[in-house]
């Protein structure tokens, strides 16, 4: 596998003269003698000197943004009736007490009834204890009938109490005829099922679904081979091709312990800041769990490796005279860096810095 083999120079000369100096001359043409970079030629390739480093290895799982479950409120209709009119759309951002909806109920007219008959029947009974106090106080009537006049004023303010606060309840708009639905929160609505024209019932499913996306939750799949890899509590970087230059940072924050039959994978749940809001739910992304481990090996950025036909390579630096082309074997990747398992060793100095046109100049000859 290990494979070197040296870049002839007179051609890596005249390369790295039209690449770092930009002169526009005619190369003169190739000397014999052996022919070095000079110190800026040399610098423009961004020499580095390898060391070794604590492996860190790298899981890649699919996953899909949800919200938070435990900030969330289902909204349940205590009424039934027709919806009239709607004010939202899902995602909306809504804020607290909102009018979102109307409903149009027979409710709200035998409550009113109600209430309005209650009302008469408080009169009534407001003047039946004057009277009776006036006759208790000149002795006509006794303390039991002075009670029960008491009573009855007392046990009618309650029953009219109770639905007026019924009616708050309901947000009901006697005006309008409707009882109105408002956001029991400030948040997003996430899920919504309800439209104008709609029939509802009392307290059936839930309408609709506002939830705080100040945190949101990925939901990964850990296939049977890779559950050994994964912990709870272990840092994961999130990616999604929706935001191709932002990295989301989070973990793990729990694995089920019983892999899901459909698909025999267990399910893993990342818990995620999400103050700028750009993570929304059912967004597709990309989990990157990173395992540190007790290896070490050579840590190179991404940039330094060059690979072609199913084979890894970086330029070496031995000196400026003598650049040469390795293949090595890739024991780990990250994001953007590698670990290399062969070809490489600590203290060995490669090219960051334009290795792919080196190697492709050294593949030409």
């Amino acid at each position: 596998m290990n494979s070197i083999h040296r870049i002839k120079f007179p051609l890596v000369f005249a390369f790295s003269t039209l690449l770092f100096i930009g002169c526009k001359e005619e190369p003169k043409k190739t000397e014999t003698a052996q022919q070095c970079l000079s110190e800026k030629e040399f610098s423009a390739l961004q020499p580095l000197k390898i060391t070794n480093d604590q492996v860190v290895r790298s899981l890649r799982l699919n996953g899909v943004v949800a919200y938070n479950p435990n900030a969330v409120v289902n909204y349940v209709s205590l009424v039934g009736g027709i919806i009239t009119n709607t004010y939202f759309t899902l995602g909306d951002k809504v804020e607290k007490n909102q009018v979102l909806a109307e409903i149009k109920s027979t409710e709200l007219n035998g409550i009113e009834a109600e209430i309005k008959q209650l009302k008469a029947n408080l009169e009534v009974a407001k003047r039946q204890l004057q009277s009776t106090q006036s006759f208790y106080d000149d002795g006509i009537a006794s303390e039991k009938e002075l009670i029960a006049a008491q009573s009855e004023k007392a046990n009618l303010e309650s029953d009219l109490q109770k639905l007026q606060t019924n009616l708050q309840l309901y947000s009901a708009s006697p005006e309008k005829g409707v009882f109105q639905i408002k956001a029991p929160r400030s948040g997003f609505v996430v899920d919504n099922k309800i439209a104008a024209g709609m029939q509802i019932g009392a307290e059936g499913d839930p309408l609709f679904t506002i939830s705080d996306l100040d945190e949101v939750w990925i939901n990964v799949n850990i296939y049977a081979t890779d559950i050994d890899a994964v912990a709870e509590g272990m840092p994961v970087s999130i990616k999604s091709s929706s935001y191709p230059d932002k990295t989301f940072e989070g973990k793990i924050d729990r694995i089920s312990n019983v892999l899901a039959p459909e698909d025999n994978v267990l399910k893993a749940r990342i818990v995620l800041e999400n103050k700028a809001l750009f993570l929304k739910p059912g967004l597709r992304v990309e989990a990157i769990v990173k395992n540190k481990t007790e290896e070490q090996a050579p840590h190179i950025p991404a940039k330094a490796v060059v690979f072609s036909n199913n084979a890894y390579y970086t330029v070496l630096l031995d000196d400026r005279c003598t650049p040469r082309i390795s293949e090595v074997e890739i024991l780990s990747q990250d994001e953007d860096s590698f670990y290399i398992k062969e070809g490489l060793t600590e203290g060995d100095q490669i090219a960051t810095h334009n290795a792919l046109l080196l190697f492709e100049s050294s593949a030409s000859l």
